[in-house]
């Protein structure tokens, strides 16, 4: 059994976050895993965003260009918009934030994967150990706050 660095509590030898604190179990400056109220609040931020974005005055084309432009300035710091208002970041099982590429698929693929069967990718987060949904899990990623 290995002790917690935040609250000296015991974990698993094998687990990476604590069940107590949700605190990074070898390196407490990652951060603590979000909550998934957190994550969802992150979540209905983010599409009222973009809707926000989609019924601007601007051109279609132009909103398209610009919200391009956000989701990739946000997804190569390893965020998206409604994470980052939040404090809370994407990392990766080695303890740094995610990059473009992973948060491209997790964001697109694997969330339209997680919503595919009644949403249970979502629900997966309430149930799983590591606050995880089948879109994380499918690129090794966690939510992480500060």
């Amino acid at each position: 059994m290995a002790q917690c660095p935040s609250c000296n509590r015991e974990v698993a030898g094998d687990a990476r976050w604590c069940s107590m604190c949700h605190g990074h179990v070898s390196d407490p400056q990652v951060g603590r895993l979000a909550s998934p109220g957190r994550r969802l609040g992150a979540y209905i931020l983010d599409m009222v965003l973009a809707l926000w974005f989609l019924t601007t005055f601007l051109p279609d084309s132009l909103v398209m260009i610009v919200f391009l432009i956000i989701a990739i300035i946000f997804f190569a710091r390893g965020t998206t918009p409604g994470k980052r208002i939040l404090g809370m970041w994407v990392i990766n099982e080695d303890g740094n934030r995610s990059g473009f590429f992973t948060m491209l698929v997790r964001e697109t693929v694997g969330k339209f994967i997680s919503g595919l069967v009644l949403s249970l990718g979502f629900i997966w987060i309430l149930i799983d150990r590591d606050n995880q949904g089948w879109h994380d899990k499918l690129m090794s990623t966690y939510v992480v706050q500060k």
